[in-house]
């Protein structure tokens, strides 16, 4: 395939929802063409925003180690449902590429069935012991980048769940206050082994945009996003067509140019007054 133009490269950067959308529909080889062309920090959100399936298909298309680098920083979630549709060879092959410490963590959520919730929990999500402080916490959020949950678990001095602190308590309470006066201990954490189904029926996701997940012992394995649910629930209750024919993928790379095309003429038309070019994506 020729080098992407700079159209497209914004496209896939800026939306990649929409991008998503419009490789579903090329067949898998095509789709992989497009994502091979550009940085991984790019093509991540468009992984995301995939169906699993599609992902999946478009993934086998790409080398191993590129693979590798996407799940690495894919949410946990995403990074789990693309490899569990890849088949075994492909996927030992990226397992070999990961870090050891990524690929445990994905390999303990391969271990769950689909259907359950600890195939789908984030391992990663961020904790704090209940007898800690405000301050403590606040220092906690200040330095995670990709953190946006409205709650925070808490743990107790066995790494048992132990309650969600509301982030929005955090602003107004003492810097000296202790986490467990704060905790909302009504929201009851779900088992690793439960249905993914009946945690979607639970009325604490109007409050929260995090279930805390607990395997049979009580200690907290990580959370449950509602981000995540409204995914799974999106991909099982509609039947995405993930391969059309190929052409597809040269009608929509034709529109793209002719598309960059137009944006130039727009573009050179006011080049008289200083404008300033389109800079190449790195």
């Amino acid at each position: 395939m020729a080098k992407l133009p700079r159209l497209t490269l914004a496209f896939l950067q800026r939306q990649p929802e929409s991008a998503a959308r419009a490789l579903e529909v090329l067949a898998p080889e095509d789709a992989a063409a497009v994502l091979a062309q550009v940085p991984v920090r790019i093509s991540v959100p468009v992984f995301a925003a995939m169906t699993s399936v599609a992902a999946a298909r478009c993934a086998a298309n790409l080398p191993a180690g590129t693979i590798a680098a996407v799940c690495e920083a894919l949410p946990g979630a995403d990074a789990y449902s693309l490899l569990r549709h890849l088949d075994d060879a492909a996927r030992l092959e990226v397992f070999e590429r990961l870090p050891g410490k990524v690929s445990r963590r994905i390999r303990r959520a391969l271990d769950y069935a689909e259907g359950t919730v600890g195939a789908w929990v984030e391992q990663q999500v961020p904790a704090l012991n209940q007898n800690r402080t405000v301050a403590d916490a606040r220092h906690l959020l200040g330095h995670l980048e990709d953190f946006s949950a409205s709650h925070l678990p808490l743990v107790d001095d066995a790494q048992k769940y132990a309650g969600l602190l509301p982030i929005s308590a955090l602003l107004r309470a003492s810097p000296n206050a202790r986490l467990e006066t704060l905790a909302w201990r009504d929201c009851m954490a779900v088992t690793d082994t439960s249905l993914l189904a009946s945690a979607a029926g639970r009325d604490d996701w109007d409050e929260s945009t995090l279930l805390p997940v607990v395997n049979h012992r009580g200690e907290l394995l990580g959370g449950v996003t509602k981000k995540t649910l409204a995914k799974v629930i999106r991909e099982q209750s509609s039947h995405v067509v993930v391969r059309h024919e190929s052409v597809l993928a040269y009608l929509l790379a034709a529109y793209l140019v002719a598309a960059e095309g137009l944006l130039k003429i727009l573009l050179t038309g006011n080049s008289s007054s200083g404008s300033t070019p389109i800079a190449e994506d790195s």
